[in-house]
């Protein structure tokens, strides 16, 4: 880890010696003179070229593509944590570093691709959508830091660069070193991943793929005793030291870690553009591809876009240069030379008094491509001597250990028209190894050692529109194999400029359950099994309305058939009631003047299987914040303010750090008390600070803050940190 670290800072100090030619900037003229990232009295690096941060892009599998973006607004806020994510939905343990409680649950997101499972431990995973490629004209990098909770701390650090237009190259590390204020709670992690991006000039042949390692190592102490949530809850003066509360066990040490190695290319075999010109007359709205932008009134749609943040913006620069030729009164031809893959969804409306003339390209092309993936991951709990919390053991010490191996390899076409959109189809070959060291004996059952086979599937994925109207569909099924499974998913929406986008979406999955869930082998006794399970069903139907003058609202109905979870013994159970389970939720902010209130509220309900699923029925997030610049020249944006969050009251699931799962129990509730924060955040050139003062209310609201069941929330805790881009 010490070697990768070395060498990842010595590469960003040998960069700066790339070629380019540093002059000194004019107040406004020059690289980002319009951008968030500038300031005064700041170097520029002259290109051969134009160059503006709209140039410096981030793109995801998908091939959808957003900017770099050094703006401070709350929702960095609420991103400022260790996973780097909105935890809206979840509720952390003490220590940064350890899992979370899961209050709200989405199924839209089912693979038909069992997981390894040991959910608890993969909060930190990086998946297939979390690695970014990057396209960027200079060498770009952030550093995070936020400190922990009393030693250690948290470092994210990232540096990408290219060569040439043509290639592009990222690396990051994101290390982790927390020791909490229980027993045995150190938290120890690390995040290695690099990605590369490559094109030919005539822009043909694509290539990108990437390698990620992690490591994720926490001491596990099973929580509280008895005796000691109840020092905790009564405010014990002797026990203000969280260390002298007893807990289960003081001795076990689980760990996941893995590699994963990933490639995608694709070939245009051929392709035909041809420009058209539409003359469309006042309130009209044609039908264009998504390489043509309709604009003629630029100070509207600065107003319109503007409302879109959550702060108040003089200026917005996110539209793209257009040319305009052969203006008359009547009429006005528009012309876009460049695909506006980065730009944001919405859309300005048109108004305008005369005809217009639209110019756009209409593409038609072929495409053929593969894809590869191979990854092993290995779960492991250590205990030096065995505790009768998880019931007798074969042997002492306990020495568990889990591997797994997947294989995913893919050949697709990818065919494109101006009318019938994007069809991309294509063939996959699903090869897996879930396995243990031997075969197991127990109770005139045989427990095997593996589960191990392979399955072929076909997929399609097709998106078009027409005019406002956009349509989805995405399926995906194994044709023959050793598994079985299925999905659908299907989307429509309407999207009018950025006064109103409406979706309406449905998802049918079918696939096996998480592997832990099939087989399992262990020291401790009552911890081996192999079921022998159907196919979960899940089916996801809602709607979700998003709107920058009433906000946005997502509202789902889920149903699950032979739903899968570890009971009240922590042995895994699949039932024969269907899980009815509906949410909504909704986001909003109010202005006025200075101040902002930010609001996130969801409502959700159990309808069928509240025995097995439970969750709060209502969690609600407000922040109240003061935002403005401050002192002369206004070289800091300033934002602060409280944080206020709740969820009601209901029976948790358990956290069982043998499994690293959360299991069913009815003898404890948590939730329904307030949760606040204080903030004060702050932006200086490209660096934004965090300074935050989390759960302030613990000293008047009681001791009844819960994480899970015998594992407590944090206590009053001040954290500071950074996120800083100092290449860009």
């Amino acid at each position: 880890m010490k070697k990768i670290i070395l060498v990842f800072f010595f590469g960003i100090f040998a960069f700066t010696t790339l070629q380019a030619q540093f002059v000194k900037r004019t107040r406004n003229n020059g690289l980002f003179s319009k951008d968030s990232t500038s300031f005064n009295k700041e170097v520029k690096i002259k290109l051969s070229g134009k160059t503006n941060y709209k140039d410096y892009k981030i793109i995801d599998i998908n091939n959808d593509t957003t900017i770099v973006d050094t703006t401070l607004t709350i929702k960095k806020d609420y991103k400022f944590n260790f996973i780097r994510k909105d935890d809206f939905e979840l509720l952390p343990f003490h220590n940064q570093g350890e899992t979370y409680t899961t209050l709200a649950y989405s199924f839209e997101n089912e693979n038909i691709i069992p997981t390894i499972g040991f959910s608890a431990k993969q909060f930190n995973y990086y998946t297939l959508n979390d690695i970014n490629y990057y396209y960027v004209p200079t060498p770009t990098s952030e550093l995070m830091y936020r400190t922990g909770m009393q030693q250690g701390q948290l470092l994210d650090a990232f540096l990408t660069l290219n060569t040439s237009k043509q290639f592009n190259i990222s690396i990051a590390y994101k290390g982790l070193r927390s020791l909490g204020r229980y027993r045995n709670t150190l938290a120890s992690h690390g995040n290695f991943r690099t990605s590369f991006n490559y094109h030919t000039k005539n822009k043909r042949y694509f290539l990108k793929g990437h390698f990620y390692s992690y490591d994720f190592s926490n001491q596990e102490n099973g929580g509280l005793t008895d005796q000691s949530v109840l020092f905790f809850e009564s405010n014990d003066t002797n026990y203000i030291k969280r260390e002298r509360l007893d807990v289960n066990y003081a001795n076990a040490t689980s760990l996941f870690e893995g590699k994963r190695y990933y490639f995608d290319q694709s070939y245009t075999l051929f392709t035909n553009k041809k420009e058209v010109v539409k003359k469309v007359k006042r309130n009209s709205k044609p039908a264009l591809n998504k390489e043509a932008l309709i604009a003629t009134n630029l100070k509207r749609k600065e107003r319109l876009m503007a409302k879109l943040d959550s702060i108040k913006i003089k200026k917005m620069d996110s539209l793209p240069k257009i040319s305009t030729q052969n203006q008359n009164k009547n009429s006005i031809t528009i012309k876009v030379n460049k695909k506006i893959d980065s730009l944001p969804k919405e859309f300005a409306k048109i108004i305008t008094k005369d005809t217009l003339a639209v110019k756009a390209k209409l593409e038609t092309s072929l495409k053929i491509g593969s894809s590869f993936l191979y990854e092993t991951k290995h779960y492991r709990f250590n205990q030096t001597d065995s505790t009768l919390v998880f019931g007798s053991a074969f042997a002492s010490p306990i020495v568990d250990h889990t591997s797994y191996q997947k294989s995913i390899s893919e050949l697709y076409a990818l065919f494109t028209t101006p009318y019938l959109g994007t069809l991309k189809t294509g063939i996959s070959n699903f090869n897996y190894n879930y396995h243990y060291n031997s075969i197991l004996y127990l109770n005139n059952t045989t427990i095997p050692d593996h589960l191990k086979g392979n399955a072929i599937a076909v997929n399609a994925d097709w998106n078009t529109h027409f005019g406002e109207i956009f349509l989805k569909a995405k399926g995906s099924t194994f044709i023959t194999g050793t598994i079985t499974g299925s999905s659908l998913y299907a989307s429509a929406s309407f999207k009018k400029d950025s006064i109103l986008n409406i979706e309406a979406f449905a998802k049918f999955t079918s696939k096996a359950p998480d592997f832990n869930k099939q087989l399992y082998q262990s020291d401790y006794i009552n911890y081996n099994w192999r079921t022998n399970f159907n196919n979960e069903k899940y089916t996801s139907i809602g709607f979700q309305i998003n709107s920058p003058k009433w906000g946005t609202a997502k509202a789902s109905y889920n149903s699950v058939n032979n739903y899968t979870y570890f009971d009240e013994n922590s042995k895994p159970t699949q039932t024969s009631n269907t899980l009815n389970y509906f949410r909504v939720k909704a986001e909003k902010s109010l202005h006025y003047k200075k101040f902002t209130l930010a609001n996130t509220v969801l409502y959700q309900k159990v309808l069928d299987g509240f025995n097995f699923f439970r969750v709060p029925e209502i969690i609600t997030r407000n922040s109240l914040y003061f935002s403005s610049y401050v002192f002369k020249g206004k070289p800091m944006y300033l934002q602060t303010g409280v944080t206020f969050k709740y969820f009601s009251a209901f029976k948790a699931n358990a956290f069982n750090p043998l499994l690293n799962e959360f299991v069913l129990q009815n003898n404890s509730e948590i939730g329904n008390y307030p949760i606040l924060d204080f903030f004060v955040n702050a932006q200086i050139k490209r660096t934004r600070l965090f300074l935050k003062v989390e759960n302030f209310s613990a000293g008047f609201s009681g001791r009844n803050y819960f994480a899970a069941p015998n594992y407590p929330y944090r206590d009053l805790t001040v954290r500071f940190g950074l996120v800083w881009n100092f290449f860009i």
